[in-house]
């Protein structure tokens, strides 16, 4: 599982590359990748992120398109309370709002959890 989630990353590493993404979906990429969103021992922030991802995948699961799971994301997964995981969720609609990668972001997080 290991392996196949690190091939994985490579391969979604390398489309990135490949596409020129923005700065941005980089550094969303990065922190999800790297489970960098909320510090370590913050057990609210923990599970804010643990339910967005859940919605998320749900969302991207659900719908085949970027603007359907752009619309879905927005409907359903912005209630967050978390003032970190708000602001993750802020930058990443900032960053597709300019580029729709809704899909490549969402086979990341659906390989890594």
């Amino acid at each position: 599982m290991t392996k196949l989630a690190s091939v994985l990353i490579l391969i979604s590493i390398a489309l990135f590359t490949v596409n020129a993404v923005p700065q941005c979906a980089t550094d969303i990429q990065n922190q999800i990748t790297n489970n960098t969103v909320c510090q370590s021992g913050d057990k609210a922030c923990s599970d804010a992120y643990v339910a967005f991802i859940a919605c998320f995948t749900n969302c991207g699961t659900a719908n085949s398109s970027d603007s359907a799971i752009k619309s879905c994301l927005k409907t359903n997964c912005s209630n967050i309370s978390n003032t970190t995981v708000q602001a993750f969720y802020n930058k990443m609609m900032a960053c597709f709002d300019s580029v729709l990668l809704f899909s490549v972001i969402f086979i990341l997080i659906a390989l890594l959890f």
